[in-house]
């Protein structure tokens, strides 16, 4: 089981990080982390506030509706300059969106 919890993100993921989550949510991580490694248990982080959020992120990267400056245009040049950026290396897949 816990080859398929670990393989079921596709992705090398430093941390996740979940804001306001559900009240069901702690309770099934307390049953999933058990399954897990503690590289990886360390690795997801809860929040209870957007306040706890630039303990890990600064304010300037963080779009406006989580308490940061970061405004809907800017993110969406940010996203179009990473799909531009995709095409000229020589990497296959999907482009990058949010």
């Amino acid at each position: 089981m816990s080859t398929v919890i670990k393989h079921c993100i596709p992705g090398r993921y430093k941390e996740i990080h979940i804001i306001n989550e559900n009240v069901l949510v702690k309770p099934c991580w307390k049953i999933i982390e058990v399954f897990l490694s503690e590289k990886i248990r360390n690795r997801v982080h809860f929040h209870s506030s957007t306040e706890k959020l630039f303990d890990y992120f600064p304010r300037a990267i963080l779009p406006t509706e989580y308490g940061g400056d970061l405004i809907e245009n800017q993110m969406e040049n940010w996203s179009r300059k990473a799909n531009a950026d995709h095409k000229h290396h020589g990497v296959t897949g999907q482009p990058n969106f949010f």
